[in-house]
């Protein structure tokens, strides 16, 4: 029989299609994936509860400030502002026991002459808010499951001082896909608006809107506005949408309570620092919630669940801002608008930046499948589907 041959502009046609659809695969938040059998589902639950090797080393690091930190100041030069220091002890590999410890800078920020209190007082002030900070997480966040779960969403009202939820809320991400979009006024209609990392409104209004009402960050975005700020503006300048937005930050390094206690010792009536930081049992439910999704993704991929540490180093694995602040979202809303979340080809990662590489620490498209469980499956979405009293608004995601 004589074999057929593809004519070469058929065959060009059907490799195009093939391109296409594999950077649609490659490039857009894929939708949620089929209900899984009950026994993997709760084998997955249980991994994505079991703690984080990221989450001990949190801890030890916590610990060890609180034990060993040390803070210094010293003048700068010209005595323009003192430059101040927080020390931790340290040996060398090659030290003998009997040579005294030296001491490495975990952080250095210049703070004004005037207005801190003695260094004393300061670390004294540091070391109560690492106690806090490691008895919030110590004893399991989310010791009682379900009922945990609940507690922590159906309180977040209270965290800007009131009583009930919003009645609408939009999140608004930072994707490139905001560009060109015109969501601006959409955007600003919803009675609650939350932006991530202090992201640049100026210059991009028509697209990601103008109003603000609270900013959700890591406290990374914290620590280098402290470092920029603390020594030139009472109660640095970390509010970019005005003093009256508050901050919301969730700790990634308890070295940042730090910078914390820093800008709020020089704020002045006239210059606030409204901070909030996210409940233990908040940030909890993220990281379970992010870790699920991931585990998910990747059993549905051929492998086997056991196998997912050797190819995530949990040290560094960690859930995005951007998926915390819709499951505060959850707690605080009504209902929930998604902007700004997902990808497309060509698009920039953050549309006020040129970065276009996400970042390696987060598992984006599992965090997707979340996002479109909550408007698609809200009620078999792990561990919210568990918090008695608690039900699951309704979300929409934009784009």
């Amino acid at each position: 029989m004589k074999r057929r041959h593809v004519p070469p502009v058929l065959f060009l046609l059907a490799l195009s299609l093939l391109s296409l659809s594999f950077r649609r695969h490659l490039f857009l938040p894929r939708g949620p994936s089929p209900p899984r059998a009950a026994g993997e589902d709760a084998l997955l639950r249980r991994l994505a509860a079991a703690d984080a090797a990221g989450d001990q080393i949190l801890l030890a690091e916590a610990a060890a400030l609180l034990a060993n930190a040390s803070i210094q100041t010293f003048p700068s030069i010209g005595n323009h502002h003192r430059l101040l220091y927080l020390r931790l002890p340290y040996r060398s590999p090659n030290a003998t026991s009997s040579s005294p410890p030296r001491h490495r800078a975990v952080s250095r920020l210049r703070v004004p002459f005037s207005g801190l209190p003695p260094e004393p007082a300061l670390l004294a002030s540091f070391r109560a808010s690492l106690r806090a900070f490691l008895l919030a997480r110590r004893r399991p966040p989310l010791h009682d499951e379900g009922a945990g779960v609940a507690a922590a969403l159906n309180a977040l009202p209270a965290l800007l001082g009131r009583r009930g939820r919003f009645p609408t809320c939009a999140v608004v991400g930072n994707s490139g896909i905001l560009l060109g979009s015109g969501r601006g006024p959409q955007i600003d209609a919803h009675a609650l608006v939350v932006r991530l990392n202090n992201a640049r409104v100026a210059g991009f209004a028509a697209d990601v809107g103008a109003k603000t009402s609270l900013s959700f960050a890591n406290s990374n975005i914290l620590h280098h506005c402290a470092v920029r700020s603390a020594v030139t503006t009472p109660g640095c300048a970390c509010h970019p949408y005005g003093r009256a937005v508050p901050l919301a930050v969730y700790v990634c390094q308890p070295a940042h309570l730090l910078d914390a206690l820093l800008c709020n010792a020089t704020a002045t009536p006239a210059s606030p620092f409204p901070l909030l930081v996210t409940d233990a049992r908040l940030d909890a439910l993220c990281a379970r919630l992010a870790k699920y999704y991931s585990l998910r993704r990747f059993v549905a991929a051929g492998q086997a669940p056991g196998n997912w540490t050797r190819s995530h180093d949990e040290r560094y694995f960690h859930y995005s801002s951007g998926l915390q602040a819709v499951v505060l979202a959850l707690g605080m809303c009504d209902d929930v608008s998604l902007f700004g979340y997902g990808k497309a080809a060509g698009a920039k990662h953050h549309y006020h930046t040129n970065q276009k590489k996400e970042l390696d620490l987060h598992d984006y498209e599992a965090e997707y499948q979340f996002y479109h469980d909550l408007q698609a499956r809200p009620h078999a979405v792990p561990f919210l589907d568990e918090a008695a009293g608690f039900k699951v608004p309704p979300v929409k995601m934009y784009r």
